[in-house]
């Protein structure tokens, strides 16, 4: 099966008005994006316009605020267009943040696109997640109307629409206790992070460098650092005011200033750059935290030790920090004891033949109100590697309550990573209080990872005549968060290669304490390799959300991992030929590359948005024809490549990423991590370039398959996916009972006559 893919990230509309903070200005958008932005469409995370229908509507937009940041201004600017059948003296747009007004906007239907500059008070934004939010009325008469109206419409422009910080970062004065405030998820824009090592790695420092990735992308959750390399270089001084002033007199922290870092290494290795009053106080797994001499905005992250197993276990405890103690600047530890974790285990993860209560993923009972109802959302994680028949389901048993004078057609949706699942229709005029109604879904609607139950309640009043008095007071539906959820059927088998899977849930790289070695092999050690592969391991810490238990580097000769998985970063030019071989695309000095023919029905190109898709086909297999040119040269150009593959001598499963250059490995893997991208890895083969949103990926090697299932699921698992098989098996099963009835009745005539 050859696939592909293909999506667009940012398009839509949207506008506003003023109040006291605001400037009304109507006319055409700035063309070029402001610096220190963030678009509606990076806040809402959805490329279409906001709609907002009907007579009142409310949106809500949060905003991440980091309490490093300190805002001076903060300015809203808004695109829009509403319909041009609303009476403007009783239309209008209430823009409010965390509840305060701040804006009000008259949607003027003789005007109906319009700019606004919202200045919003920067007193009022506070450290976390701030709410602000679209409050729509809209008319189109002064009598009574039907307030779903489909002339009720405005729509926002989200693309070009953004939030603009104007402000500083607060001088810090770190804590180990802190960190995750260091590490903060409620950045604004991209997180740079250097990571400085005190020589050109060897494998160990680039092991450690890997760790000290993965654990700010684990401390930093939703948010992939970019990561930067540097060797450290000791600056020799005898000015007094910097050897009075400095902590660090010694380093020269040029290189270092603009982003935070972590410096890793054993204390003899950094104790020329960092002085010997800051040698004496390491005694073994060393943490310390320290604002940056020269630029106190940013930190300094010291991971050491007396012994490099020392710095390895500070390394691994700044990935687990996950409570306010200790609450010091620097901490010495005399060890690491870790409790055992099976292999997949993990917060939100279910296991074979268990019910779960709604409470255990989070869920607290929850009631929806009014004519939208609203919705809520559950987070069930599968294991990444779950097989299940076709004939497996899940059943939810819903514990639930809804109030009398509701409509007939009042109904409580549920749906799956947004797709409809199943229905429970209102029927009741009385209302009714349900302790436990089954509902059977396919377990084959969930997918291996993270996956999104959101319960939906509509509801419309039984008294919704024209030109009454609508109350929706009594439009209540509460669901319960003791209602169940059981698995059964659930095992362990998939086909590889598989880079969706790999991009969602880590596999087969997310083991926990029962799983394969990780191996990460790279082509050389410059800078700008150790930091792609320690960015692309900070990506599958934060799809993982824990860091790799088992990780190993290697510069150069990665054969022979035996019995674990392999990561391969590096330039073409640097990486072994036999391992290239072994790829879908076989690059070199001569590269046979592999295009496909359409020969059958879904073998066509298919295109989405800017997107391209080749044989995005999720049911099965099917054999394609190709082309195979030999190329002089890998023919690379600007792209980074991504490949899947089994790994034979390499390692059970090999994911190689390469590009022309080391220096356009590094911008394409910064381009990776972002969600237009990464979103659209899959198959066994994906390419994308820096700066640009189009990703191709297909599928060209060969299949294999990890886990060990049930026989019967194996059974079926090999027949549903090669019809030809089971129709062979089954004839020749026939043929088999046909000749053994003939043999029984041979017998019995011989006997009884």
């Amino acid at each position: 099966m050859m696939q592909s893919l293909f999506r667009a990230w940012f398009m839509t509309l949207f506008g506003a008005g003023l109040l006291s903070w605001a400037t009304l200005a109507l006319g055409a958008s700035n063309a070029a994006l402001p610096p220190n932005t963030m678009t509606l469409a990076k806040l809402v995370g959805q490329t279409n316009p906001i709609d907002l229908r009907g007579t009142r509507t409310i949106y809500p937009v949060y905003i991440p605020l980091s309490q490093r940041m300190v805002p001076d201004k903060v300015v809203l600017h808004l695109e829009y267009v509403n319909s041009i059948a609303l009476v403007g003296a009783r239309s209008q747009l209430v823009v409010k943040l965390n509840e305060n007004v701040v804006a009000q906007i008259p949607l003027n239907p003789a005007r109906p696109e319009g700019v606004a500059d919202i200045r919003l008070p920067s007193s009022r934004f506070k450290p976390g997640y701030n709410r602000i939010s679209f409050n729509i009325a809209q008319h189109y008469t002064y009598d009574c109307e039907d307030p779903d109206a489909p002339e009720l419409w405005s729509q926002i422009d989200t693309q070009n629409s953004y939030v603009k910080f104007e402000g500083e970062l607060a001088q810090v004065n770190p804590k180990l206790s802190g960190i995750d405030s260091l590490f903060d998820q409620r950045w604004l824009g991209d997180y740079q992070l250097t990571v400085a090592t005190p020589v050109f790695p060897t494998s160990e420092y680039a092991t450690w460098g890997a760790m000290v990735s993965q654990a700010a992308a684990v401390h930093l959750e939703y948010k992939t650092p970019q990561i930067f390399h540097e060797v450290l270089q000791y600056q020799n001084t005898t000015d007094n005011k910097r050897l009075k002033n400095y902590r660090f007199p010694y380093l020269d922290q040029k290189p270092l200033r603009g982003r935070d870092a972590i410096i890793v290494g054993t204390q003899a290795d950094l104790q020329q750059m960092l002085g010997s009053s800051w040698a004496n106080t390491v005694s073994g797994p060393y943490l310390g935290v320290f604002p940056m001499d020269e630029d106190p905005r940013q930190f300094i992250l010291v991971v050491s030790g007396i012994k490099p197993e020392d710095v390895a276990t500070a390394a691994r405890i700044l990935g687990y920090l996950n409570f306010p103690l200790p609450d010091q600047a620097t901490a010495n530890f005399s060890g690491l004891r870790m409790d055992h974790l099976p292999r997949f285990a993990a917060a939100d993860m279910v296991s074979q033949n268990s019910i779960y209560r709604l409470y255990d993923f989070g869920y607290e009972t929850t009631t929806m109100r009014g004519a939208g109802g609203g919705s809520v959302d559950v987070e069930i994680m599968l294991p990444p590697d779950v097989y299940v028949s076709e004939t497996s389901h899940v059943e939810l048993n819903l514990h639930f309550a809804y109030g009398a004078g509701m409509r007939g057609d009042s109904v409580f949706n549920i749906f799956i990573n947004g797709r409809f699942e199943n229905v429970v229709r209102l029927s009741e005029v009385e209302g009714e209080a349900v302790r436990r109604h089954t509902i059977s879904i396919p377990t084959r609607s969930l997918k291996p990872g993270m996956n999104t139950i959101t319960f939906a309640a509509s509801m419309i009043t039984d008294n919704s005549a024209e030109c009454q008095i609508r109350n929706d007071n009594n439009l209540l539906f509460t669901l319960y968060d003791d209602t169940t959820i059981e698995f059964n059927g659930l095992d362990s088998y998939v086909q590889m290669p598989n880079m969706r899977l790999m991009a969602t849930t880590g596999f087969p790289y997310s083991f926990n304490d029962d799983g394969e070695t990780t191996v990460v092999g790279l082509g050389s050690n410059d800078s700008d390799v150790l930091a792609a592969s320690w960015t692309l391991m900070g990506k599958l810490a934060e799809v993982m959300r824990h860091v790799s238990t088992d990780l190993q580097y290697r510069i150069g000769d990665f054969r022979g991992v035996d019995g674990g998985n392999l990561i391969v970063v590096g330039t073409v030019q640097t990486l072994d030929a036999d391992l290239l071989k072994l790829a879908p695309i076989k690059l070199g000095e001569e590269s046979l590359l592999q295009y496909a023919r359409a020969a059958g029905v879904g073998q066509q190109p298919r295109y989405e948005g800017s997107r391209l898709w080749i044989n995005a086909d999720e049911f099965g297999t099917r054999e394609f024809n190709y082309v195979n040119p030999t190329l002089k040269g890998n023919g690379l150009g600007d792209f980074g490549l991504l490949m899947q593959f089994q790994g034979g001598d390499y390692g059970n499963t090999v994911t190689l990423f390469t590009a022309g250059s080391g220096k356009n490995l590094l911008e394409t893997s910064r381009e990776l991590i972002t969600p237009e991208i990464w979103s659209n890895v899959q198959g066994d083969v994906t390419a994308w370039k820096a700066g640009e949103e189009d990703v191709y990926a297909r599928t060209l090697g060969e299949r294999y398959h990890i886990g060990k299932p049930r026989f019967s699921n194996w059974l079926i698992y090999h027949f549903s996916s090669d019809p030809w098989v089971f129709i062979g098996v089954l004839l020749v099963f026939l043929l088999l009972l046909a000749l053994f009835i003939r043999w029984l009745l041979k017998r019995f005539r011989e006997t009884h006559h």
